[in-house]
């Protein structure tokens, strides 16, 4: 009985402490509101023999973003309302954001119905790393780096 008993109240507190690191854990949705400067772009080849990912220069950025209307915001500001403001220089635009799939998906909604996914590979209080399947002739992954402003 004593066993049952110890048994019993191991698993309560197992399964009570995942249910507080779930409950007090933040959901992407909370995580990525606020302002995210871009640090970088870089490009890593899928079937790549030795060759490290690189940094992307401001040419192959455009050719790369030619058919994303990203390409050159300089900062996102993610609000709570589910929009985007998209800022580069003098120039704003406004796109609705929001999170799907498992927390790894972030789709952008233009005026226009066009839609983007970007898999959010990494999202922390500091840092965003997006990733999307550029459609040049070399295949591989655009990979953008944020920091929180």
């Amino acid at each position: 009985m004593k066993i049952i008993i110890t048994y019993t109240a191991v698993f309560l507190v197992i399964v009570g402490s995942f249910i507080t690191l779930i409950s007090l854990s933040q959901s992407p949705e909370k995580k990525i509101v606020g302002q995210w400067k871009e640090l970088s772009w870089e490009y890593e080849r899928v079937n790549k023999v030795g060759d490290s990912s690189k940094e992307i220069t401001d040419d192959v950025k455009k050719i790369i973003g030619q058919h994303l209307l990203i390409h050159e915001a300089e900062t996102w500001q993610f609000l709570p309302n589910g929009k985007l403001l998209l800022q580069a220089g003098e120039n704003e635009k406004l796109v609705s954001w929001k999170i799907k799939g498992r927390g790894n998906i972030l789709q952008l909604k233009y005026d226009d119905q066009v839609i983007e996914n970007y898999n959010l590979t990494e999202l922390d209080n500091n840092k965003m790393i997006l990733n999307f399947d550029s459609e040049i002739q070399a295949r591989g992954i655009a990979k953008l780096t944020f920091e929180k402003s």
